[in-house]
């Protein structure tokens, strides 16, 4: 009788892990499929995101380029003050310093209209890489706690 016993172990035993490994591949399969969806969703998010205003500043000319020696200096003096005022140093948008945190702020609602455009309601766990952190989330907290 233990005799029979013995291959019913052995079968329940094989049946399980085949059950085991066919649930790993389906699992496998579904995270594939959202993986591949987030990629998706985070190229579509970074061309949007490549029409924003603030991509613009990064090819304006330097203030050394445009102003004069007097505003050049009037520009340093704002710049210093601005950074002990705030602790971030002030961005150059081709005309004025603007105040990181501003300017920053002004990113994140055009991210948050990118999101709108796009039916993104989760930032950090639709998209990859950057793009997934908080600071990029208009809903973060951090962001709550700012103003």
């Amino acid at each position: 009788m233990d005799k029979t016993k013995e291959p019913v172990g052995h079968l329940s035993a094989i049946i399980g892990i085949g059950l085991l490994l066919i649930g790993l591949v389906v699992f496998g399969v579904f995270q594939q499929k959202a993986w591949s969806h987030q990629a998706e969703l985070t190229n579509s998010f970074e061309a949007c995101m490549e029409s924003a205003p603030f991509k613009q500043f990064l090819r304006v000319p330097r203030p050394e380029a445009v102003l004069t020696d007097e505003q050049l200096q009037n520009h340093f003096e704002a710049f210093d003050q601005m950074l002990k005022e705030t602790g971030l140093p002030p961005i150059w948008n081709g005309k004025t310093l603007v105040a990181w945190k501003e300017f920053h702020k002004n990113s994140i609602e055009f991210a948050s209209q990118c999101h709108g455009q796009l039916g993104i309601d989760q930032p950090q766990r639709q998209l990859k890489g950057t793009y997934a952190k908080p600071v990029w989330d208009p809903n973060s907290p951090i962001w709550r706690q700012a103003d």
